[in-house]
């Protein structure tokens, strides 16, 4: 922005002096004014908004760190729980399983005893 303001502003000074005693002159002077503040404007306007998009983007970016690093704690925490319900859960199923097969062994077993009768 600034180099387009200054070559703006060396290509005034090249340019031949402007008489401002007649009306067409200070309509130059006067659009030259207006168009100056105008592009300061939209420069000034430009300047703001890339600020708060580059601010923008930096608070984003702090909160899907911020999110990663909690779901990763959470999964350090989640295994070391997880894995022990797991196991005793598997245990228990074990368990169920070993009782099951005894009652069907003995279930068997009183089959054939009464078939051998």
């Amino acid at each position: 922005f600034w180099l387009k303001w200054l070559s703006l502003v060396i290509m005034a000074a090249s340019a031949p002096v402007v008489v401002a005693h007649d009306p067409q002159g200070w309509s130059n002077v006067t659009r030259f004014a207006a168009m100056a503040v105008g592009k300061l404007a939209t420069a000034e306007t430009r300047m703001r908004s890339r600020g708060a998009c580059l601010l923008v983007k930096s608070v984003s970016k702090a909160q899907e760190r911020s999110a990663q690093d909690a779901f990763e704690r959470l999964l350090g925490v989640a295994d070391l729980g997880s894995a022990a319900q797991a196991r005793e859960e598997a245990e228990a199923t074990l368990d169920k399983l070993r009782k099951l097969v005894d009652l069907f062994d003995a279930d068997i077993q009183g089959m054939m005893a009464k078939l051998d009768k």
